[in-house]
């Protein structure tokens, strides 16, 4: 696949028409059910996979594979300077996997809800984002000195992925209402477009990218109006997404065990 050259601002226009399944691009079939996607400075892609307990890397075209074992249903997965980690859903912990192996932090879930799902990394590169999937907040966790963390955004319904965008803005998506929504610096959270059941949202070149899970796409998304189009179609369970430093969109499916990747809008 062609090393893409991506495009200072992307808009919606810039995005090519939408392509089923079949028309991605195979990066990796795995032996196990995958679930989540980082990507480091390097380029290299963190997989987790939730039911076999493992953390999976491998390099971007599919070579490499190495795997570690982690314990607790590993889930979401960030990488930051400081070391590579994992959210445990079925502890509701956040665990170091490299360079050592910690347990960062345990929060509480006095709920009969599944536990962490999907975090992400802050704009200061030493924050972790936390959306506390079973109480519905947005939490930030410092990496530096001992861990602490604040509550950013309430009231979320069940929050599952975040990301932050160049101007330091978060989006967060949930799997349920109110589905994508922008977290401001004072914390006020607004609704951005109709969606109802993300998984994941990432952000790039001025535009977000979503994995819908009613509609089984992954969508591109204008953060400042709401509008969205569908780049992928058809896929069975979009459960991860990443995107690299060049533009490419690295989408995980859990049920066809598979991880694609499709060029982001305005990368050629």
């Amino acid at each position: 696949m062609p090393t893409p050259t991506a495009t200072r601002v992307s808009t919606l226009a810039g995005c090519v028409a939408a392509v089923t399944r079949t028309a991605l691009h195979v990066v990796h079939h795995f032996s196990v059910s995958p679930d989540d996607i980082a990507v480091d400075t390097s380029g290299r892609l963190w997989v987790s996979a939730r039911e076999a307990n493992q953390l999976i890397s491998l390099n971007p075209d599919g070579s490499g594979i190495a795997t570690t074992t982690v314990t607790g249903g590993p889930e979401g997965v960030a990488v930051a300077a400081s070391g590579v980690y994992i959210a445990q859903q079925n502890v509701n912990a956040i665990e170091e996997a490299t360079p050592q192996r910690r347990v960062v932090v345990t929060l509480p879930n006095r709920t009969a809800n599944a536990g962490i799902d999907g975090i992400s990394i802050g704009a200061t590169n030493q924050t972790l984002l936390i959306p506390d999937s079973p109480v519905g907040t947005l939490l930030e966790l410092s990496l530096i000195g001992p861990p602490s963390t604040r509550v950013i955004a309430t009231h979320l319904g069940r929050p599952v992925a975040a990301t932050v965008d160049a101007s330091g803005t978060i989006f967060v998506a949930s799997e349920s209402s109110p589905g994508l929504v922008m977290v401001t610096a004072a914390g006020t959270v607004t609704r951005v477009g109709g969606f109802t059941d993300l998984d994941e949202v990432v952000a790039y070149a001025g535009l977000l990218y979503v994995t819908d899970l009613s509609r089984h796409d992954v969508v591109a998304v204008n953060p400042r109006t709401g509008a969205s189009v569908p780049l992928a179609l058809n896929l069975p369970a979009p459960q991860g997404l990443a995107v690299t430093a060049n533009g490419v969109l690295e989408i995980v499916d859990a049920t066809t065990d598979t991880l694609y990747s499709l060029p982001a809008c305005g990368v050629a």
